[in-house]
């Protein structure tokens, strides 16, 4: 017998079932401005990035108690395959990010959930991007971190490629909290300490905090909640918490149950976001970039 905390996956495998059986033609049409995402298998959306490599490609990962399986798709949501990953057992992934190192492209997931407040150390899974075609992955490395004032469960990650930093943004703290982890931390079998870099105003997000996406250049940071879409500028070498004291611009997006997952493309002035659910939309809109000229994303 399937026990009560099992119900919302049994729901979910369910209607994966149902939603195969009918057959694309059944579904209702999506929000303006969004697509329904093909691979039925990405029922559980929580975590969405661009890569920067190949440009137009998302990956995304379901939420926790999944699979280590990443999902390849394009902007219209239609699958481009899955890859399986190897080499770490997964606790509770939410979250992706990605960045360079010299020639190479990395994906980062992030095993950073933590819904009652209970883990002593958190944990980030780097692999090398996979090519297209590419069915199998293995984590490279991983970094094992703690906060410096107790656990928190966090949805969001990013990577600030010019400092070498991951950013890492908490959930449910009102006011959200975000900090660093250097990547070099991965060098040592020590347990990172975070450092906490600022928050935002009191009130200014709206829900807890679901997504964190940060552009290639370091100009363009921007949160999703499950109350909405914030963007702050940054100008370079400008601390974070100078950045998170201003007011962000609200980036228009309608209403989507469970909006989890939130990438900014690799296309300039462009925002992605799914939702944790079946079917699963996939909504993106336009913004003007802090500064195209400098190659912003």
């Amino acid at each position: 017998m399937t026990s009560s905390r099992h119900w919302p996956r049994a729901a979910a495998v369910l209607s994966l079932a149902l939603l195969a059986a009918c057959g694309a033609e059944t579904l209702p049409p999506p929000p303006v401005g969004a697509h329904w995402v093909e691979d039925t298998g990405l029922s559980e959306m929580s975590g969405l990035v661009a890569s920067a490599r190949d440009p137009g490609v998302l990956w995304s990962i379901n939420d926790s108690g999944s699979l280590p399986r990443l999902y390849r798709l394009d902007e219209q949501g239609r699958s481009l395959g899955r890859v399986w990953v190897a080499g770490s057992w997964w606790n509770d992934t939410e979250t992706l990010a990605t960045w360079r190192e010299g020639a190479q492209h990395w994906l980062l997931v992030g095993d950073v959930g933590d819904n009652r407040g209970r883990r002593d150390e958190v944990a980030v899974h780097a692999l090398a991007e996979p090519a297209r075609g590419d069915t199998s992955a293995r984590v490279a490395w991983s970094i094992r971190f703690r906060y410096p004032d107790g656990p928190r469960d966090a949805e969001g990650i990013a990577v600030d490629a010019a400092t070498g930093d991951l950013l890492v943004l908490s959930k449910r703290d009102n006011p959200v909290r975000l900090y660093r982890v250097p990547l070099s931390a991965r060098h040592s079998d020590a347990v990172a300490v975070a450092e906490y870099l600022g928050s935002p105003p009191e009130g200014v997000i709206d829900g807890d905090a679901t997504g964190l996406d940060l552009d290639v250049a370091g100009r363009e940071l921007m949160v999703l909640s499950y109350g909405g879409l914030y963007r702050w500028q940054r100008a370079p070498g400008e601390a974070w918490a100078t950045v998170l004291a201003r007011a962000p611009q609200t980036v228009p997006m309608p209403a989507l149950r469970k909006a989890e997952a939130m990438a900014l493309s690799a296309t300039p002035g462009r925002v992605l976001v799914g939702a944790e659910r079946l079917p699963t939309p996939l909504w993106s809109t336009r913004f003007a970039p802090a500064d195209a000229s400098a190659g912003t994303h």
